[in-house]
């Protein structure tokens, strides 16, 4: 386990405040209590490490005809296009974290970490290796419920209340950055109920941190200093540094419910297009000084448009809850059962009014695309060893190659990158 470089500038900024009195900035003479502090972080993090697993998936998926001529062989990509037709398909090894909620074998990660996976291998804290079905996955939220079949009874997270959560608090991500088993990072809670992000759920409510977020981490904890889980690791900005994102535990606990029991995530639908009630528009309307979201589209066939809610209707409560917001809507009625009845009360043209309405179901949202292109290494390399029919092929006896390893990708902006180069000999990669 490790620490990131954050935790270093953070560990900086903390001795030289600690060493500062609450008078004017003055240096206090009395020494900083550091050690406990450190002894906190680690018990934190000691507390957790045992419940947090490595994920690792296999996806196939075919690759197709490249439209390499047969027969000749005369270059590389001539050859191995016919390898690639008498494969017809291709492995994609892939890796993430993930969280035990459950002493008989149930684990919390995210969505696109089992996407399309055929092949799910958990390993344990102790390297011990399971296969792992899937209970059920919501794309809309990215959380994913897995389960295995342990011989024993496994370690637990210790959940917390992402509701009392406070920016400024520290935070400890773990997982398994770059297949990096059981790494540990610092920082703190940047923002909370972060919303619009690129293919978050809109009606979420993620946590933001700085606690280092990498590739491999998705599906691990995040942790408050007593070694609780207050969310789950899903995503971070590239480009950035220090910017990533948690799913709230509150939010992982009530899919996860909602799988264990039904394997799926319904939701209801009102088809209906919303915005905020402003005090302008609330005055233009008439009803200044009410709250509640304002109608400006009505989906045709949708259950709204059957109740006869119109363009220009102020939704002001949904059964016993009044209306405040675009977001808290959307929520409420995401929230609600498939052809549950509802009472929608509303104000038309100044005047108040009852809807009964029956909610459709919601439809899921298209999976976000997952690359399928080869793992590479810190070099931005991918290889595979040579095979003797590679090395019979007349380019290779051509370059006089008799071992060595195939790149099969090269990250472009690695210098010094050529997909398609066999390394042998001095290299070190066989």
């Amino acid at each position: 386990m490790r620490f990131g470089r954050a935790a270093a500038a953070w560990m900086s900024g903390l001795l030289f405040l600690a060493s500062c009195s609450g008078d004017g900035g003055k240096l206090s003479s009395r020494p900083p209590n550091v050690a406990g502090l450190q002894e906190g972080f680690v018990a934190a993090v000691e507390r957790a490490v045992p419940a947090v697993v490595n994920i690792r998936t296999v996806t196939r998926f075919s690759r197709g005809d490249p439209g390499g001529t047969s027969g000749g062989g005369a270059t590389m990509q001539d050859y191995l296009a016919e390898l690639l037709k008498e494969d017809g398909w291709v492995r994609e090894n892939s890796l993430g974290s993930g969280v035990i909620v459950s002493e008989e074998g149930l684990i919390v990660t995210n969505e696109h970490v089992i996407r399309d996976a055929d092949e799910i291998v958990i390993r344990l804290s102790d390297r011990t290796e399971y296969r792992a079905k899937v209970v059920g996955a919501d794309p809309r939220t990215d959380v994913a419920l897995l389960r295995i079949k342990p011989s024993r009874k496994l370690p637990v997270a210790v959940l917390g209340d992402s509701t009392k959560i406070k920016v400024g608090e520290w935070a400890i991500a773990v997982g398994n950055p770059f297949g990096l088993e059981s790494t540990v990072t610092l920082g703190v809670i940047s923002a909370t109920g972060r919303v619009d992000l690129p293919g978050a759920d809109p009606t979420g409510d993620l946590i933001q941190t700085d606690a280092s977020i990498n590739p491999g981490n998705s599906g691990g904890p995040l942790l408050n200093t007593q070694g609780e889980v207050v969310g789950i690791n899903t995503a971070m900005i590239s480009g950035g540094q220090g910017i990533g994102f948690a799913i709230p535990i509150n939010t992982v606990l009530e899919i996860e419910r909602e799988l264990a029991r039904t394997g799926t995530i319904r939701r209801g639908w009102l088809g209906v297009g919303i915005q905020p009630l402003t005090p302008a528009l609330a005055e233009s309307f008439g009803i200044k000084g009410e709250r509640g979201v304002l109608i400006n589209r009505i989906f045709p066939g949708s259950p709204a448009a059957s109740a006869g809610l119109r363009v220009g209707d102020v939704v002001i409560a949904f059964g016993e809850r009044q209306v405040t917001g675009v977001k808290e809507f959307q929520k409420v009625v995401a929230g609600v059962s498939p052809g549950f009845p509802a009472v929608l009360e509303i104000l038309r043209g100044g005047k108040r009014m009852t809807v009964n309405v029956r909610l459709a179901e919601m439809e899921g949202p298209a999976p976000r695309p997952v690359p399928r292109k080869p793992p590479t290494d810190a070099w931005g390399l991918s290889v595979k060893p040579l095979s003797k029919g590679v090395v019979r092929a007349p380019w290779a006896s051509r370059a006089g190659s008799r071992s060595g390893a195939w790149i099969r990708r090269a990250q472009p902006e690695r210098e010094g990158s050529a997909r398609g180069t066999s390394f042998s000999g001095s290299t070190g990669i066989r």
